[in-house]
C-alpha cells in the first residue's frame, strides 16, 4: 500500500460524516471552537472524506515503463 493510499484511509477515518460532532466537542474542550456552522462543517468534512477516497482509489501514476510497441 502506497503512502498516498494510507493517508487517504486516514483522512476517510478521521473525517467520516458521523465524526463531525466529535470534532466539535474536542475543539471546544481545548478552548478553540470551530468558527463554522453545522452545515458548513459537514460540507468541509465531506470534502475531506471524498479527497481521502480519491487518494485511496486512484491508480498509481508512474513513468510508463509498460509501453506498447
Amino acid at each position: 500500500m502506497l503512502l498516498r493510499q494510507r493517508a487517504g484511509v486516514l483522512l476517510m477515518i478521521l473525517f467520516l460524516p458521523i465524526n463531525g460532532p466529535l470534532w466539535r466537542m474536542f475543539m471546544e474542550s481545548i478552548g478553540n471552537p470551530i468558527p463554522m456552522g453545522d452545515l458548513q462543517f459537514f460540507g468541509f468534512s465531506m470534502m475531506l472524506f471524498v479527497t481521502g477516497a480519491v487518494m485511496m482509489i486512484a491508480p498509481k501514476t508512474g513513468s510508463g515503463s509498460d509501453s506498447v510497441e
